[in-house]
């Protein structure tokens, strides 16, 4: 017995000294505060939940369901963006909005680039207008959700317009505190982020040219590893925009769809976006919100505008673009028709009236519209909306009005998803 004793006592010795040679990991104080900010980060991600609940549109299953979708991609997004995206001693291009961040009536026809910019540093950025209808650089200083609205200004603009391009449409643009030859942009003390907005009407225009971005102060030189405070800060910052971004959309809903509009009625167009910062200085925007059943269609007409570009879109009451690869949930100038009177005639219906201008509402009953106008001789008046019956459509539209059957219909589909799919090649 005495034997089988120390023979359980030396395999107990050896098991401990394999536990703690192999699986015994004492904390440091400062690896216990890493793990603290990891709980912290759950917790706040738990309550992140609480913004679908209370949002005063979630009536149903359906957009409770969405949603949480939503949340979830807020949250991914803004973790890949303050983990790697958000260096602007070494930044990087990232597609924001894009597929997955659909945020405040993200454009379809907009290929969006974004990087960070820190104003004491000076950056280089090579770009190619050639297949865009226009090409839009603006330079903010804070991003919504980061920075307290009443801090978030535009520092500089510039369009393609007034770039220096060569033959191919390639531009190089200095960005920096200092005045430059070519292309240049001012960076004040607090600029935070540039957004490149890049208008295409034509989709099958997906070759978008070189593109490039470099900090000029930094070139050449490495990137420190990220420190235990730097990554306790992007956790932090991820789950803060993504709830203080909700909340702001939130009361952007409250304020221009429960105090400004009725359901079923059109502002006019009005330039930059009274409601949120950071919107195009370029653009004029008109919003709406629809409450449809299934045999009604709002009828949306705007006159013609000569502009450089138009485009009209609908977005799910979470404010973000329906799947515009797969329905015919927003068109341009291109796709529009216009009638001879000089008026556009948009018609938003949850089933397809046949008609070229359809919006298709891809199931919602209830949801937001956007009408853009982008550098114009005069910005457009007398918007309208009115609620017609589908069967009475015709009596509302001109006789010309082109017909549209299902076979065609499903060509443009198959078109549109074609596109997208390419534009998103390199991934989203």
């Amino acid at each position: 017995m005495r034997k089988i004793g120390y023979g359980l006592a030396a395999l107990a010795a050896i098991a401990l000294a394999l536990y703690l040679a192999y699986f015994f990991n004492p904390q440091t104080e400062e690896q216990e505060a890493m793990n603290a900010a990891w709980d912290r980060f759950a917790e706040d991600v738990a309550e992140l939940g609480q913004l679908v609940e209370a949002a005063p549109f979630n009536r149903d299953e359906q957009t409770a369901a969405a949603g949480y979708r939503h949340i979830a991609r807020f949250l991914a997004t803004f973790l890949a963006e303050f983990t790697d995206f958000r260096n602007a001693e070494y930044p990087q291009f990232t597609r924001f909005p894009n597929s997955v961040a659909r945020i405040g009536w993200d454009n379809p026809d907009n290929p969006y680039l974004a990087f960070p910019v820190r104003g004491d540093h000076t950056y280089r950025l090579r770009g190619n207008v050639i297949n865009f209808d226009l090409v839009t650089i603006n330079v903010y200083s804070g991003m919504l959700g980061h920075t307290p609205v009443s801090d978030i200004r535009t520092i500089a603009s510039i369009a393609s317009d007034d770039l220096e391009v060569d033959a191919n449409g390639d531009f190089v643009l200095t960005l920096g505190p200092e005045p430059a030859e070519g292309n240049w942009l001012r960076l004040e003390p607090d600029a935070y982020i540039v957004v490149i907005r890049r208008l295409v009407s034509d989709w099958e225009k997906t070759d978008e040219g070189r593109w490039e971005v470099v900090n000029l102060t930094t070139l050449g030189s490495g990137s420190p590893r990220p420190t235990a405070e730097d990554v306790a800060r992007s956790l932090d910052d991820a789950v803060t925009q993504t709830r203080d971004l909700r909340e702001l959309l939130t009361i952007a809903h409250r304020i221009t769809f429960q105090l400004a509009l009725r359901p079923n009625e059109v502002s006019e167009p009005a330039e930059t976006d009274p409601n949120l910062a950071m919107a195009d200085p370029f653009q004029a925007a008109s919003r709406g919100w629809f409450k449809l059943e299934e045999d009604e269609a709002l009828l949306v007409e705007t006159p013609v505008a000569d502009c450089r570009y138009t485009n009209i879109q609908l977005a799910n009451p979470w404010m973000e673009s329906l799947d515009y690869a797969s329905h015919q949930s927003s068109l341009n100038h291109r796709t529009a028709h216009v009638d001879a009177d000089g008026r556009v005639r948009y018609i938003i219906s949850l089933r397809d009236p046949g008609v070229q201008n359809w919006l298709d509402t891809a199931g919602w009953s209830e949801g937001s519209f956007c009408a853009r106008w982008t550098v114009c001789s005069e910005y457009p008046t007398g918007i309208s909306a009115r609620l017609v019956g589908l069967d009475e459509l015709d009596r509302h539209l001109p006789a010309d009005t082109p017909r549209v059957g299902p076979s065609e219909r499903a060509r443009a589909i198959a078109t549109r998803q074609a596109a997208i799919s390419r534009r998103y090649a390199g991934g989203s």
